[in-house]
């Protein structure tokens, strides 16, 4: 467990071990959720996120050069092949 102080401005900081173990670089975002609890969550690049759920899927994932998201999918769905 760690303890943290708020400053009067309403910030905190995250200690040095957890920065450390869970990589947090100066200048990254995180999320802070509210279900109850307050909760810390690292935001990921869509490259990084792709890479980590490309092991649930059999193929690599699909990255049509005119875009990202909807274009991609609709390109590799509906696309000659």
């Amino acid at each position: 467990m760690f303890q943290t102080k708020i400053t009067s401005q309403g910030t905190i900081s995250i200690p040095a071990a957890l920065r450390k173990k869970y990589n947090l670089q100066p200048g990254e975002t995180v999320t802070i959720t509210d279900n109850g609890q307050i909760g810390i969550v690292k935001n990921m690049d869509f490259a990084t996120l792709r890479a980590q759920n490309a092991k649930y899927i059999k193929r690599e994932p699909f990255i049509h050069k005119g875009g990202d998201g909807m274009t991609a999918y609709v390109f590799e769905k509906y696309a000659k092949k």
